[in-house]
């Protein structure tokens, strides 16, 4: 059956449930045969965000960022200012894939942070292994399944492009009750399905109503998750630096590490994401422990949300001043 001949069907159940399920459901739908509108709400939010200038910033930081991982000098390129001053440079580091193995949550529990844990949903028992994280004071986020543009397997209950909107938030929500006390969700995988704007702006909309985040882990040059954020008022970041896409040498891993702290004092703040390998935990508990020393500070993922606010205050009262 095509996505015309789900219409019916989609419409029922988006009647039978209440609140976001409904929105998000009949944004997906709608964007079968036109584009999605965002509520009204969510347009104000877009645009008095757009209006402020932080989409600006944040695009002026892209740049920054991508320069830096190229290796260029950056001696003459004027950074954003309200990214660095006045904030002392901060460094998130987010461990996908964990649940899986229960020996190499123990080490990264025991590392010295903060870190971020982020667990596959289908992950046996992983409700209790993110509960003791979360006991020992570790934040914990939600490697979300989401289809690949390649052939690998994301795993059971994965989102993906094809799906009809009530098959879609049905498996949103199959891995969202998985655990619980969670902060945010990141893709697993995810090459094809963040680069798909109407499923992107249906799963950012039923996380914001969800009070949650969104951290693109960037598995794509085409991904759209931070444009479809701004259409629906989500909240969304993005990873800078992968340490270890692959299971890379100490040698690969220390570089990229040297990245991560160019990326932090060029623009106050980087995001890394990185996998429970051997290797990577090797080297990342003494950089863990040496970094604070060396002018940074460690800080969770949630901490990005209050980064991007010191971001917005100063423009905001510029955007004010000029109405005066």
């Amino acid at each position: 059956m095509g996505r015309a001949g789900n219409a019916g069907m989609i419409a029922t159940f988006a009647i039978a449930l209440a609140g976001v399920v409904i929105g998000a459901v009949a944004a997906y739908v709608s964007e079968y045969g036109a584009a999605a509108r965002a509520s009204k709400t969510a347009a104000m939010t877009a645009a008095l965000r757009e209006n402020a200038g932080t989409a600006r910033l944040w695009r002026e930081r892209d740049v920054i960022v991508e320069r830096v991982l190229a290796g260029e000098n950056l001696e003459r390129l004027p950074p954003p200012a309200p990214l660095i001053a006045p904030m002392r440079p901060k460094i998130i580091i987010i461990f996908d894939d964990m649940g899986l193995d229960r020996r190499a949550l123990e080490r990264i529990s025991r590392l010295p942070g903060p870190v971020t844990l982020s667990f596959l949903p289908y992950a046996r028992n992983v409700d209790k292994r993110a509960e003791a994280a979360r006991a020992r004071g570790v934040e914990t986020m939600l490697h979300l399944p989401m289809e690949p543009a390649g052939d690998e397997d994301p795993g059971p209950h994965a989102l993906r492009s094809d799906m009809t909107g009530a098959r879609f938030i049905k498996e949103l929500e199959w891995n969202l009750g998985r655990m619980t006390g969670f902060v945010g969700v990141n893709n697993h995988m995810g090459s094809k399905l963040t680069a798909d704007e109407a499923a992107m702006k249906t799963l950012l909309a039923y996380l914001k109503q969800e009070g949650l985040f969104f951290v693109d882990s960037v598995t794509t040059g085409d991904s759209v998750a931070r444009q479809a954020g701004a259409m629906v008022g989500a909240t969304v970041f993005s990873r800078d630096v992968f340490l270890d896409a692959e299971a890379e040498t100490a040698a690969e891993i220390k570089n990229r590490l040297r990245l991560v702290e160019r990326i932090a004092r060029e623009t106050g703040f980087a995001v890394a994401i990185c996998h429970p390998y051997e290797e990577t935990l090797d080297i990342i508990g003494p950089w863990l422990t040496s970094a604070p020393y060396r002018g940074f500070d460690l800080v969770a993922a949630s901490a990005l949300i209050d980064i991007e606010r010191r971001l917005s205050k100063p423009l905001m009262a510029d955007a004010q001043a000029a109405k005066l």
